[in-house]
């Protein structure tokens, strides 16, 4: 039965694709391809690239200061504007992760953590074993 069901089936997908015509597609232009845009692009691409470090570095900076003052909202926000620029490192990672332990959000703190730690931060080791002894008692 089961083989009768999908030889019908079969049969009835073919003869319904029957009818359909297939799109034109139109071959690239050289204009694609054109050395000049593509420099252009690249010239682009580097600039970008300078000012997203930039940011990267200033909202990094705000973000270790809103951490040594205890602001831990603040301190999310910009770490999560210093990752937004593409860069990243381990200590952002860690800050938000102390951050998001101290407002209580301990899943988010852990991943935080893991992330620092896989990054090579050492700190974020230990770290993650005290939140990890915090989470058990918490249980």
């Amino acid at each position: 039965m089961k083989r009768i069901k999908f030889v019908l089936t079969s049969v009835m997908v073919c003869a319904c694709s029957l009818n359909m015509q297939g799109q034109s597609v139109q071959t690239p232009t050289m204009d694609l391809y054109d050395t000049g845009m593509m420099n252009m692009y690249l010239q682009s691409a580097r600039e970008t690239a300078a000012r997203r470090y930039e940011n990267y570095i200033h909202y990094g900076d705000l973000a270790v200061e809103a951490c040594a003052r205890k602001q831990w909202s603040s301190t999310i926000y910009y770490v999560n504007e210093a990752l937004g620029t593409g860069y990243y490192n381990g200590i952002l990672y860690y800050f938000r992760g102390m951050a998001y332990e101290n407002i209580g959000n301990l899943s988010a703190a852990k991943k935080d953590y893991k992330m620092a730690e896989k990054l090579g931060y050492v700190e974020a080791s230990e770290a993650l074993v005290a939140l990890k002894a915090k989470m058990k008692s918490r249980k």
